[in-house]
Order: structure tokens, then C-alpha cells, then sequence
């Protein structure tokens, strides 16, 4: 009965740790794609190449989104990730997406034009 009670007691410690979501910088990429989903799913998404691997925003192998209510994005500050998603596209620089790989769609809370530490070119 102790032996059944130490084991229950573990698990009890453990669970919360299981159910959160892993955070976790991407590889450099480089956006193939800006889609503004703002009005229709308050999401913008992005296409990436070579891709995040895992992810499947809108079955679109490799890609990812920044969502509204989502890992911190708000009404308020999603056009910044579209802005910065756009910059990157149109200069062709790479960048680093720091994202919560939990489900498919891989939701991101950060995106870094050139690399957190400016790894990308």
C-alpha cells in the first residue's frame, strides 16, 4: 500500500510537466510565403523552406502560424508579425521563429529577421 501511495504521489508531480507545451527555436529559414489570415482566422501563416519539421500549418508541409490568443500574440501586436514576416520575404533574409511545437500547426511567439543571434543570413 506505501509502495501504491509514493507511486501515485509521483505521477501527481509529474503530470503538470507532461502537459506543457515545448518551446523552441527553429533552424534558420527563409520565408517562401506571408499569408494574412488576419480577417479570416485572426492568424497570419508562413511558408518556410527547408521547412519546420513537424509542423503543418494549414496542411501546408513545414509551415507554421502567429494566431491571435495564441503564445502571446494579441489583436494588437499580430500586424508586427506580419510586418516582420513581409520585411523578411521581400529581402529575402532568414529568420529564426521561436514556436510551441505542441500541435501541428506550430504556433510561434517570436520571430528573429536574421537569427536570435544573427546566425542567418
Amino acid at each position: 500500500m506505501r509502495f501504491l501511495i509514493r507511486l501515485l504521489v509521483a505521477a501527481a508531480f509529474l503530470v503538470p510537466f507532461a502537459s506543457q507545451a515545448t518551446q523552441q527555436w527553429s533552424t534558420c529559414q527563409t520565408i517562401t510565403g506571408v499569408s494574412n489570415y488576419i480577417a479570416y482566422g485572426s492568424s497570419v501563416i508562413l511558408a518556410l523552406s527547408p521547412g519546420i519539421s513537424g509542423c503543418n500549418a494549414v496542411d501546408l508541409p513545414g509551415a507554421m502560424a502567429f494566431a491571435i490568443n495564441v503564445g502571446g500574440v494579441t489583436a494588437d501586436n499580430i500586424n508586427s508579425f506580419l510586418a516582420e514576416s513581409l520585411a523578411a520575404y521581400l529581402s529575402g533574409h532568414q529568420v529564426t521563429i521561436y514556436y510551441d511545437n505542441a500541435t501541428s500547426s506550430c504556433f510561434g511567439t517570436i520571430i528573429s529577421v536574421g537569427g536570435v543571434g544573427g546566425q542567418c543570413p
